[in-house]
């Protein structure tokens, strides 16, 4: 019986050690890199902050993870192995601060002396293509498909005004907002622009449009004024392309690939940058010291978040819970020395917004907190910001909008033009305040805007002169809910620096006494759900089949239909509805 039993503990012994070993050299084989190696890079679909790992990765192959575009270029650029890096730039969708992002990646890896291509299928096709031009000018040398054409054709922001279709619904807005420039729902309240809106809205293009053009010039070594007179002539066509030394060659994707493939009458091997990034097996049990990388994205609501493909920037919103959560972990994991909490939000909700600044704030207590701003940071996505050691923007992140807005909808004209009328019994003097079948009082409209709307703007200016080293007065003067790009934003005081993701890593190891070469576990939070549970919560159908730019440019429109549908009887809100067409 003894002999039994210890012939098969021997036996499973042998069996687990062989499916470890087994395990162990797949896992080798499977991150074998071989020299000369060439790094690919495939932009296709909505550019999103954070990919998923594992299984739950297979179902988010028509997006773009820019976690995942930063590390594989970051890595190629120091791996040996690796050298030269080819971008193909399909169909990416992405706001101008990730496609600089991506640009600056690229430049970092022209530095190292290692050479970079580029493939472009079509900048634009019936719609600006700015930025995947952008991304592709900044390698050193640029393809384009001969049936391809550069549509550089400036950048714009249309804004849309349905006090008309309300008034003809028989909806009235009762709605209150602190600032001038505070106009995102100026689309239910006006039938044309006001003149700071338009103000505001012209000094944003205006500045978009000069950064892109530098930026471009610069990649290309040409006068701006050249590009801007290529601008005013696009869309340009591959040959004039090719004539006006805007692109270097026109080629197919399978010409491009084979000239990849024997660059420098060499042989190399195309290694795909998901596979390179995919994590080792037992990468992370090393205990390194971390920085925990939490990712903020999406229009801000109270409770878990969850699909937003109209609001939020990559389809998901940020939940409060789930940031709570994620911001209590970095602070008490004793082995995260840093956090970077990378925002990409135009706003939502004022009380969800206050419970992750507290959180931010508590961590700042514990642990340097360092913000890096994406496309949008603005409003409630600049209200969480705040307490960080240091906030570091791209040039064309949209922040600021520093402002509340809020109040209801009544409904009851509408219904009774289709012969439904309602009554009510109550009992409280203003419990018809909060009712969608009435207007505010006079009283009540007043209360609303200077104690209720009043206050979270007091509040909000407090809050940003403390931790801004400014006075009350001086945020103001740049509040009122201005916009402004990151570049201004730097010039005003709101943000430390203008850079990337990885100035707000370096910033990050600087706080946290780390020496800059030393390497960090990344920890990225919130934790991911897995399969099942993302099944069971409707998460995993969640990329934009609506398409970006046309989905988010109706996202105000959006939001008072949801608004009306949901039964809401009052609404505040610190959210920046700007989505410039790039």
């Amino acid at each position: 019986m003894f002999k039994r039993i210890f012939r098969w503990v021997v036996r499973t012994i042998i069996a687990i050690v062989v499916m470890v070993v087994i395990v162990l050299a797949s896992d080798y084989i499977a991150h074998r890199v071989p020299a000369d190696s060439v790094l690919m890079v495939k932009l296709a679909g909505p550019v999103v902050e954070r990919g998923a790992n594992g299984v739950l990765g297979l179902w988010n192959e028509n997006e773009t993870p820019l976690n995942f575009v930063r590390n594989a270029i970051d890595r190629g650029a120091r791996d040996p192995r690796i050298v030269g890096l080819a971008i193909e730039v399909i169909d990416p969708q992405m706001e101008l601060a990730q496609a600089q992002e991506i640009a600056a990646e690229i430049a970092k890896f022209r530095r190292t002396g290692k050479w970079t291509a580029a493939y472009i299928e079509t900048a634009g096709e019936g719609a600006p293509g700015n930025l995947p031009y952008m991304v592709a000018a900044a390698a050193g040398d640029v393809s384009l498909m001969p049936q391809g054409e550069l549509d550089l054709i400036g950048v714009g922001l249309r804004e849309f005004f349905a006090r008309g279709t309300l008034d003809w619904l028989g909806i009235r807005p009762n709605i209150g907002a602190i600032g001038e420039y505070k106009t995102a729902f100026n689309v239910f309240t006006n039938k044309e622009f006001t003149q700071p809106q338009y103000q505001d809205d012209d000094a944003l293009v205006g500045d978009l449009y000069d950064q892109i053009v530098t930026q471009i010039a610069g990649e290309r070594r040409l006068d701006p004024a050249v590009i801007k007179s290529f601008i005013d002539q696009a869309p340009i066509n591959a040959m004039n392309s090719l004539k006006t030394r805007l692109v270097d060659h026109l080629a197919y994707e399978d010409e491009f690939t084979d000239r990849i493939k024997n660059w420098g009458g060499r042989h190399h091997k195309i290694e795909n940058y998901d596979e390179y990034t995919r994590s080792r097996l037992f990468s992370g049990l090393h205990g390194a010291d971390k920085i925990a990388v939490i990712y903020g994205s999406g229009a801000i609501e109270r409770g878990e978040g969850g699909f937003d493909p109209l609001l939020s920037p990559d389809s998901n919103a940020m939940g409060s819970d789930e940031m709570v959560e994620a911001f209590s972990d970095a602070r008490e994991d004793d082995t995260v020395r840093a956090v970077v909490f990378r925002v990409d939000s135009p706003g939502g909700s004022t009380l969800a917004s206050e419970l992750i600044r507290r959180q931010v704030e508590l961590t700042a207590k514990k642990k340097p907190v360092v913000v890096s701003m994406s496309g949008y940071a603005a409003s409630g996505g600049y209200w969480v910001s705040v307490p960080a050691k240091a906030i570091v923007a791209d040039a064309g992140t949209i922040t600021g909008s520093i402002g509340v807005l809020g109040g209801k909808f009544n409904i009851a004209p509408a219904l009774q033009k289709i012969y439904v009328n309602s009554g009510a019994v109550s009992r409280g003097a203003n419990y018809e305040m909060f009712d969608s079948f009435t207007d505010f009082t006079p009283a009540q409209q007043k209360q609303f805007e200077e104690q209720i709307l009043g206050e979270d703007y007091a509040n909000f200016l407090k809050i940003v002169a403390a931790n801004r080293h400014l006075t009350v007065q001086q945020v103001d003067n740049v509040g009122r809910g201005r916009v402004w790009t990151g570049r201004k934003a730097k010039d005003l005081k709101l943000v430390d620096m203008v850079g990337t993701f990885d100035d707000a890593m370096a910033k990050a190891k600087e706080f946290a006494g780390m020496p800059p070469a030393a390497p960090a576990e990344i920890e990225e939070l919130p934790l991911q759900p897995g399969l099942l549970e993302s099944l069971l919560a409707g998460r995993v159908t969640q990329a934009r089949a609506l398409g970006a730019d046309p989905a988010r440019a109706f996202a105000p429109m959006a939001r008072m239909v949801r608004t009306i549908l949901a039964g809401y009887s009052r609404f505040r809100a610190a959210y920046c509805p700007v989505i410039p067409i790039l």
